[in-house]
């Protein structure tokens, strides 16, 4: 897909204005005499940032040295579904094609285990047709647009440049990617040497980014494949979308149609879609300033390592219960096979046991716990409520861990085993309905949720160390355009971990209030006259400040841990008779609470 930001326009190396010019003249007439329409619009270049500003003031793009920036423009007012852009399939590369030639043949007889199998084909195509054919190629009009360098793609940052992304995880997935490029060009050199002659590996990945930035997944004859969409490759990103694009079997063509109208003049946007910014600073070669969406949603996600601490008392269980769930197919096809067979419900146990047998326990005692990487942003998601998941079961003591780990009877042993779990009976009063350390949505206790906010604080407070500056200090450095200039490397370097920080801190103040939330109600049931939730919650929602608590973490607060305090005073009457009621909303009970709001 297309390159650069909200909005973010492509590079292209800079010769001189007039070759410039030329070939681009050259690429325009080539498309219209293959049939391709786009009269309603032009290109621009852009000879400074502030002149691209003046156009677009809300929108953004990018700039690296000796490079020119240009966008597609309407020449015209363009009304609301008019179709401005027309690509025939006969201009568009695809993976086919790549797949047709002869190095692409070789590839596909290997069945190597590439890292992007259809990016690899479309590189296949466009590095083999460049060398082959040179300038009698019919795509050479289109090759000689195409940047020249990617100096703004990570993978080709410099060593200073990269520093500047010190104590962010992106670092890690732009080796992975050098790393996966440069397995999946050396596996191809294995089984087709030829590749050395087409290209070197700078050349490869030169290849792979042209086309992970610029490649649109389309339906073509019913088949779901990957293009290079010359002209098209040129519109900038822009939320929320303006514009929608298809492949049209009728026409035989590749189709771009305006969502609301567009006025003469204005630049023509498409949008790569909501994405975190280490996706687009990953793939596209920029990180947008303000990635949120129109409902002020962010998608900007930060990665949370978790894992059982070697030091833990609990250690071995623990790490049986973290490791379940995590079965192979054996263990699936052996329930599976056994389900199908009607026989008394222990055989059906005996046979998916026969697929785990010991494995947890072992798993446990000699190996390391497995880490897992929950990626969260500023919501209340799936991510969200496993995270909690997690740190909970992190946070158990040895009676709570017995309790959500302990094996029902009848048919809910099947679904355990299908999920690797024992078969111990409960050493608890409460029944497990719990199958794995994934599946605890819902507070354990008081005691364990507090210390799961606590584990949670000091895991973000040692993510928040690995940076060499701090949230504030970036934010400044933001606002530094000469030192930071708009559009530039460092610029989106900084972009990125601020949108990291930021997301960190959210949950950080996140744990802050619930362990505040936390001791009040424990006041409150430790008969504490001046403890009062009810308040807490209404200060908390009456703060509106840019300090205030999110709305997730309120609704959190309000919803998950009123039903936890509602708990708990259940368990205290119990225990002693206390007859003070907590204030339970009219014809409702904790249950009622927990079905639309988990974490």
């Amino acid at each position: 897909m297309p390159s650069i930001g909200q909005t973010m326009p492509k590079l292209q190396t800079k010769v001189n204005n007039r070759s410039a010019e030329d070939k681009f003249q050259k690429f325009e007439a080539w498309l219209k005499e293959n049939g391709a329409y786009f009269d309603l619009l032009e290109l621009r270049e852009y000879d400074t940032p502030l002149e691209m500003d003046a156009a677009e003031e809300k929108k953004e793009s990018t700039i690296v040295d000796e490079s020119e920036m240009r966008g597609v423009h309407s020449r015209v007012d363009i009304p609301a579904d008019t179709v401005c852009m027309i690509i025939p399939r006969k201009c568009l590369i695809t993976v086919e094609m790549g797949q047709a030639t002869p190095l692409g043949q070789t590839i596909l007889e290997s069945d190597l285990d590439l890292d992007a199998p259809k990016h690899i084909f479309l590189m296949i195509y466009i590095l083999w047709d460049r060398k082959v054919n040179g300038s009698n190629s019919f795509f050479h009009p289109y090759y000689e647009i195409l940047p020249r360098t990617l100096g703004n793609m990570p993978i080709f940052w410099s060593t200073e440049e990269l520093s500047l992304l010190e104590g962010s995880y992106l670092l890690e997935q732009i080796a992975d990617r050098n790393e996966a490029i440069a397995e999946d060009y050396h596996a191809i050199c294995q089984v087709a040497p030829d590749l050395q002659e087409l290209c070197t590996l700078e050349e490869f990945k030169w290849a792979r980014m042209c086309v992970c930035s610029r490649n649109f997944g389309l339906q073509i004859d019913g088949h779901r494949t990957s293009a290079m969409v010359p002209h098209a490759d040129m519109l900038n990103h822009y939320r929320p979308r303006e514009t929608k694009w298809t492949f049209e079997e009728e026409r035989q063509a590749f189709t771009i149609t305006s969502l609301q109208r567009i006025h003469a003049g204005a630049q023509v946007y498409d949008s790569y879609g909501q994405k975190c910014n280490h996706r687009f600073l990953l793939n596209y070669g920029f990180a947008v300033e303000d990635n949120n969406e129109i409902d002020g949603f962010c998608p900007n996600e930060v990665p949370i390592d978790l894992s059982v601490s070697s030091s833990d008392l609990l250690y071995a269980k623990k790490v049986e219960f973290w490791s379940r769930g995590e079965t192979d197919s054996n263990t699936l096809s052996a329930a599976l096979a056994a389900m199908s067979d009607p026989q008394s419900l222990a055989a059906t146990i005996d046979a998916v046991r026969a697929g785990t047998s010991g494995n947890a326990s072992r798993r446990s005692c000699d190996e390391e716990a497995p880490v897992k990487r929950v990626r969260v942003c500023v919501s209340n998601n799936e991510n969200t409520r496993l995270l909690f998941s997690l740190l909970r079961t992190l946070a158990c003591n040895e009676e709570e861990l017995n309790v959500i780990s302990t094996s029902s009877t009848g048919e809910g042993v099947v679904g355990r085993a299908l999920f690797g779990l024992t078969d111990q009976r409960s050493l608890g009063t409460i029944p497990a309905f719990f199958r794995s350390c994934r599946d605890i949505r819902h507070p354990i206790s008081l005691r364990n949720e507090r210390a799961a906010m606590r584990l949670l604080l000091d895991t973000i407070s040692r993510s928040l160390a690995s940076y060499p500056t701090t949230l504030g200090k970036d934010i400044a450095d933001l606002g530094d355009l000469n030192a930071f200039p708009r559009f530039s490397n460092q610029r989106h370097a900084k972009i990125q971990v601020r949108g990291e920080k930021e997301v960190l801190h959210h949950f950080a103040r996140w744990a802050r209030a619930a362990i505040e939330v936390l001791d009040i109600i424990e006041r409150e049931v430790h008969g504490d006259d001046t403890a009062s939730f009810d308040a807490t919650i209404a200060l908390m929602a009456a703060d509106e400040s840019p300090n205030g608590a999110h709305h997730t973490v309120l609704r959190y607060c309000e919803d998950v841990l009123g039903s936890l305090r509602r708990e708990e005073w259940k368990n205290t009457r119990r225990r002693n008779g206390n007859s003070k009621n907590p204030g339970i909303a009219a014809g409702k009970t904790p249950s009622d609470f927990l079905p639309y709001y988990n974490c």
